[in-house]
């Protein structure tokens, strides 16, 4: 029985490396507070190593945390009947926004592998919406390294993720 424990527990322990982003990013789709989401997978994961069951694959996952955002939302409104996943463009399918939180962890991990500088500077401009100006004030550098950071920022992203590179609009 340890043994079987133990191999559970180590599948749950990869999945939850692989898809504990992807898992979050889903679930922003419906609730839209990134705390309240990191702590709904994260139950959603020691439910499963508590009450391990016998097929754990993504599909589950994503019905799984699914199921927790819908059950978070109407404790909060119970009246609430039409809940689905949106997106900046509006309401989106549960099948969409399952592929969408994969493409989105992609480009997350590649933001993350940039330089520290890089990432930091690239993510005042695209997720901040700072200009060049600003952030060289605020970083005391000029508006050329600035340019050139975030060049080499996308750039970078290009190679590793160019399939969903369209995504950079909504960072």
């Amino acid at each position: 029985m340890l043994l079987f424990f133990l191999c559970v527990f180590m599948d749950i322990e990869q999945l939850f490396l692989y898809y504990y982003k992807p898992l979050c990013l889903y679930a922003l789709h419906y609730v839209g507070d990134a705390d309240v989401v990191e702590d709904l997978v994260q139950e959603c994961f020691v439910k499963l190593i508590e009450k391990p069951t016998a097929v754990i694959d993504k599909a589950y996952l994503y019905a799984t945390v699914r199921n927790a955002c819908i059950d978070h939302i109407r404790k909060g409104n119970p009246l609430k009947t039409d809940i689905t996943p949106t997106d900046l463009e509006g309401t989106i399918t549960d099948e969409e926004a399952a592929e969408r939180s994969l493409h989105e962890a992609e480009l997350w991990t590649a933001i993350d592998a940039l330089p520290e500088r890089c990432r930091m500077i690239f993510l005042m401009a695209k997720r901040d919406g700072m200009t060049y100006h600003e952030i060289a004030q605020e970083l005391g550098i000029s508006e050329k390294t600035v340019e050139h950071q975030i060049s080499k920022a996308i750039r970078q992203l290009r190679k590793k993720s160019a399939d969903y590179f369209y995504l950079l609009n909504f960072v």
